[in-house]
């Protein structure tokens, strides 16, 4: 069990500095378009990969009666940046956006059946959150409509993914599978946690 512990821990460790230092930076994906730079904008940015692939999960992970997560999720991403723009300045957005990664993973460890409005209640918030964030690196001369179409498709395309990978996961009813689907909750929980225990304090400013 000593490897094993000794191999978490290791690895907690290292995605918690890739985590803490994608809070402080982005690319700026400058010269490839705009839509482009909205596409990978939140792609190169760990705070927003691992949770929008958590959706994704656990979207899988509950099966049909939440599939309509990920699209919600897309357009509340898109609100959430244009929201941005109307009102600048929102306190705490990067600590919504660190609890969403915490809380989503938490639910997908503990795999609990819950009512289809709670799943689309997450995706909605965590994708305004989330949108919000994106919407802040908006600047002249980018047009605005292209750079959050590209944030909504890169949503689109992450929570996709981790949602078509889970289902194909578990339609091979393996018990270890399972397993491992709330394993990877757990790993995402616990980044969420770590770095909300270290961080707190500037990411609620």
């Amino acid at each position: 069990m000593a490897p094993i512990r000794i191999g978490v821990r290791a690895g907690a460790a290292l995605l918690l500095a890739l985590f803490s230092h994608a809070v402080h930076a982005h690319s700026g994906a400058q010269g490839i378009g705009d839509f482009y730079a909205g596409f990978l904008h939140p792609l190169t940015a760990l705070e927003h990969v691992l949770p929008f692939f958590a959706l994704g999960l656990l979207t899988g992970q509950q099966g049909t009666k939440s599939q309509g997560a990920p699209a919600l999720f897309a357009i509340a991403l898109m609100l959430g940046a244009v929201a941005c723009l109307w009102l600048p300045g929102v306190p705490a957005i990067d600590l919504v956006n660190i609890v969403s990664a915490l809380m989503l993973g938490a639910l997908i460890a503990a795999a609990f059946s819950l009512p289809t409005p709670v799943y689309l209640g997450l995706a909605l918030l965590f994708g305004l959150s989330h949108g919000y964030a994106n919407g802040a690196a908006i600047g002249p001369p980018m047009k605005a409509y292209l750079f959050i179409l590209g944030v909504g498709l890169a949503g689109l395309v992450v929570t996709g993914y981790g949602l078509v990978v889970t289902d194909y996961v578990l339609r091979k009813n393996v018990g270890w599978m399972r397993i491992a689907v709330r394993v990877a909750g757990s790993w995402i929980a616990a980044i969420g946690m770590l770095v909300l225990a270290t961080s707190w304090k500037r990411l609620a400013v």
